[in-house]
């Protein structure tokens, strides 16, 4: 998913010329092809995220669209201040390309894990949050992102994620319905790399459809009330805190619209930093959300 998001700026910068791309922190021989040819619209800054957060509002200013690289907790807890106050409040035109989302650097602990940045940048209300679940996904955005003038901030997981999104229409704004059973009773709604996961609950549950939420901000309100409506359990499935994720989102639109359900499951990471260090799947069976746990507690519950 990296790989290809990071490929597609670079096609963007060949076609457009107003296409800058800042680094941090890549690994060696990464992008060489897009420094070498196009040596004036890369730049490599180091691990210094909150000049490159400044560097691109400035370039922004200018008429350039910029998207920046990091791993993602870098740009969303030490940059925040630069990103709240030279992009958002200033509306500039850059991409926040932020990689290792959730759980992914989970063997580095809570200070390389992004399990809070959903809840970080829903208070800039207008910046656009993307989760893409695979690199078909990913790709589109790119693609569209360029066209999009405002901040946009794209959680991204490790990568060989599995393309489940092949077949659907995917846009920046819009849900995307997984219809797995003609007389679902549930549906699971969720984001990012969880959709994976998602569907191989709804396949072993029978009963189950899934809402996919590539974009967290704004959240496609009407696709979430015209179909929760119709289940009798809504159940969110998210790599992210409790409090101010998808979850939140989804039970604030809810309550919103009058629209209360006869059973509702929020899976999370919990309320508090993880301090249990691991690989992402090793972290979701200690916490318990890997499928084969919530698939036991969802069946033991009927």
């Amino acid at each position: 998913m990296r790989k290809t998001g990071l490929n597609q700026i670079y096609e963007l910068a060949k076609k457009y010329s107003n296409v800058n791309f800042i680094g941090s922190d890549l690994g060696p021989g990464t992008l060489d092809e897009f420094r070498n040819t196009l040596p004036n619209q890369f730049f490599m800054e180091g691990i210094s995220e909150a000049h490159i957060v400044s560097m691109a509002s400035g370039l922004s200013s200018e008429g350039f669209k910029v998207y920046i690289n990091t791993i993602s907790p870098f740009f969303t807890r030490r940059a925040f201040e630069q990103i709240a106050l030279d992009i958002y409040s200033e509306n500039e035109d850059v991409v926040i390309y932020g990689n290792g989302g959730g759980l992914v650097y989970g063997p580095l602990g809570p200070s390389h894990t992004s399990v809070d940045d959903f809840a970080l940048f829903h208070a800039l209300g207008n910046m656009i949050i993307l989760a893409p679940a695979d690199a078909n996904e990913m790709e589109q955005f790119i693609q569209q992102s360029y066209h999009i003038k405002k901040p946009i901030y794209i959680r991204l997981g490790k990568g060989g994620d599995k393309i489940v999104t092949s077949d659907k229409d995917i846009q920046v704004g819009k849900a995307i319905k997984f219809n797995k059973s003609e007389n679902a009773k549930k549906i699971i709604c969720t984001t990012g790399i969880m959709l994976q996961r998602a569907l191989e609950i709804s396949d072993s549950l029978n009963d189950c459809d899934v809402l996919h939420f590539s974009t967290v901000q704004p959240l496609d309100e009407e696709s979430l009330i015209e179909n929760c409506s119709k289940y009798e359990e809504i159940i969110v499935l998210e790599e992210h805190l409790q409090d101010g994720g998808l979850g939140t989102r989804i039970i604030q639109s809810l309550f919103k619209n009058s629209i209360q359900p006869r059973k509702f499951r929020h899976y999370n990471l919990g309320k508090n930093y993880i301090h249990t260090c691991g690989r992402q799947e090793e972290i979701f069976d200690y916490l318990k959300i890997s499928p084969k746990y919530i698939i036991d507690e969802i069946k033991s519950l009927k």
